[in-house]
């Protein structure tokens, strides 16, 4: 029976480790970390160094398969398509420290929802994106068409910053209703929508955004932790129940025993 355990206990560490093992196998963590170096020198401005590494996780980056298992191919275009983007802007003199910061955040945001499972550093935007948006609706109870279009074109600076990032983490449906209703914000709002539904239609365009960063925090939780808890749990029960058997078992032995030293 011992020999079971230990053998049980073996299987599930093996098990577990195996996975990780994959991973490393790609060296995402490498990936992470010259996208966040990357981003770190463009701060700096320091755009020609940003570029040359942007050029070196080019190189890395496709030495990873399109694999179902590994990276769709969805999530191998939004990479690609968000570093070709920012690289374009690093060189460009037209354009402005901050967009090109911008465009890099975006970058640095996506390669990060590829590696971490759980906690994406997207999920810290949640804050900033948020205010802007109760500012909005502010601005909409108030009638302040000028304001809110201010307002309204921070937030989608903001939220274009991680929609790669969530094209990477969530579900397609999700995605394509929150796309809706910034369609009728920004077609219809002030326009076709009558004054009363206005703060009506911001506030479950609000629910929608709310459920995005609910569905990170959901996520938190490693399952893979969850799955050791179960297994270790699960063991142990084994090991108690075991251990039960053979002291019930001791004792049913030297009950006879007992009884003819009374006789």
């Amino acid at each position: 029976m011992k020999k079971l355990l230990l053998t049980i206990i073996i299987g599930m560490l093996l098990f577990h480790i195996k996975p990780v093992f994959a991973a490393e196998t790609y060296d995402w963590k490498s990936l992470n970390k010259i996208s966040d170096t990357a981003l770190q020198l463009a701060k700096q401005e320091r755009f020609e160094e940003s570029a040359q590494l942007l050029n070196y996780f080019t190189v890395k980056f496709e030495e990873i398969p399109i694999d179902r298992n590994v990276m769709s191919l969805d999530h191998y275009r939004t990479i690609t398509n968000t570093q070709k983007t920012a690289q374009d802007l690093l060189l460009n003199e037209k354009v402005s420290t901050i967009e090109k910061v911008r465009s890099l955040t975006k970058f640095r945001l996506v390669v990060d929802a590829m590696v971490s499972e759980h906690q994406p550093l997207w999920g810290s935007m949640e804050t900033s994106i948020m205010e802007t948006f109760s500012q909005m609706k502010s601005d909409v109870e108030q009638g302040d068409k000028e304001s809110f279009q201010h307002d309204f074109n921070e937030f989608l600076s903001l939220y274009e910053v991680i929609y790669p990032s969530i094209q990477v983490d969530l579900d397609f449906q999700r995605i394509k209703r929150m796309d809706a209703h910034i369609s009728v914000v920004e077609d219809r709002l002030f326009h076709e929508i009558p004054v009363t539904s206005r703060v009506k239609q911001l506030t479950v365009m609000e629910e929608e955004l709310k459920a995005i960063f609910d569905r990170v925090k959901e996520d938190e939780a490693d399952p893979s932790l969850l799955w050791v808890m179960i297994s270790t749990g699960s063991v142990i029960l084994l090991a108690l129940s075991y251990s039960g058997w053979k002291k019930y078992r001791g004792e049913k032995e030297k009950q006879p025993k007992r009884e003819k030293e009374k006789q």
